[in-house]
């Protein structure tokens, strides 16, 4: 998958001036963010790439990696046991968009579809497989991954540059799709998402969606979504700019500035946590929205010295990593 104009253009400022270190040492990351609530974050380390997803079991925080778009790392899969720096699990090649722990299986999503990992015993995996390779044509790649209360995957499909601004016939692209842990009755829930990036669910039927809108032209808001099966939230034909009177479009459930750009997000009870890479003003940040239509954004970290990115939640702590590489941990 290609990202953004608008991600690749901060990447690569983000990372003109701070070099992303290839050993895991936290001495060599920028200074972590501050939490609003006063907790001291900690930096658990770096890897070679930018964080994008992470997945949590009963003892493991795997961390789904990016490239690099400064050291030209393809990125691939962490591992740490939330007290020390991550470490690299072998097999798993990059670049990877997202992640996900269901029952005893480890789901990545990357450009050559999404992989089930199974067996793992501390170091590595015994078994993997993929389940769902990208169809369609001028696929793109699919993005974050989240299991629903259906029991089934959900994940979404970007867009290529050539056709950012055109829908193709038979293109699952710029949409949120789902299917069976196996990978089987694959069904697409929502179109029209430009780039659909991560998910989660929040005691809903679908999920709730952070979409980055398009860069160029007249620049709408950003949006998080909460993708139901039937809706078209319209891009391009139908984007919010746009003048064409589109009585059956979706709306957002929560939008956000213009070049906020909503990243990871995860859910406490009806409470949204989101990364947003541009932030509402003052630099990259996460905040905190209630998982509701017309939720407004609170500061819980700020201060980033460079786009954040990744963000996950287990057991009370909050993980972010941003695009130097460094990987973040704080008490919620």
């Amino acid at each position: 998958m290609k990202l953004s104009h608008r991600l690749r253009a901060g990447l690569v400022a983000a990372a003109g001036t701070l070099a992303i270190a290839a050993a895991p040492a936290a001495a060599q990351g920028p200074p972590p963010p501050t939490a609003v609530n006063g907790n001291p974050v900690s930096t658990l380390g770096t890897v070679p790439g930018t964080p994008t997803g992470f997945a949590f079991n009963a003892q493991w925080v795997f961390i789904a990696v990016g490239p690099g778009e400064q050291s030209g790392a393809p990125g691939g899969l962490w591992v740490t046991d939330g007290a020390n720096a991550p470490t690299q699990v072998p097999g798993v090649d990059g670049p990877l968009w997202g992640a996900v722990w269901h029952g005893e299986t480890l789901y990545v999503s990357s450009p050559a579809g999404i992989t089930a990992l199974s067996g793992w015993n501390g170091n590595n995996f015994a078994t993997s497989k993929l389940i769902r390779k990208g169809s369609g044509k001028d696929f793109s790649s699919f993005t974050g991954l989240a299991f629903g209360p259906d029991g089934r995957l959900y994940t979404g499909v970007s867009f290529t540059d050539k056709n950012e601004f055109n829908r193709i016939r038979g293109s699952i692209n710029m949409s949120v799709v789902s299917m069976r842990p196996d990978g089987s009755r694959f069904r697409v829930i929502a179109r029209g998402l430009r780039q659909p990036w991560q998910m989660t669910f929040a005691g809903n039927r679908g999920p709730f969606v952070s979409v980055l809108a398009q860069d160029k032209g007249k620049i709408p808001r950003d949006a998080i979504v909460l993708a139901r099966r039937g809706q078209d939230y319209g891009f391009p034909v139908c984007a919010p700019v746009t003048k064409r009177r589109c009585p059956n479009r979706a709306k957002p459930v929560i939008t956000l500035p213009k070049h906020a750009s909503p990243m990871g997000i995860n859910a406490v009870g009806n409470t949204l946590y989101v990364a947003l890479f541009g932030g509402t003003g003052k630099g990259p940040e996460v905040v905190s929205i209630p998982a509701r239509r017309g939720g407004k954004a609170t500061p819980v970290l700020t201060g980033y010295a460079a786009p954040v990115v990744a963000l996950g939640i287990d057991q009370g702590n909050l993980f972010t990593g941003d695009v130097t590489g460094a990987v973040y941990k704080v008490a919620m």
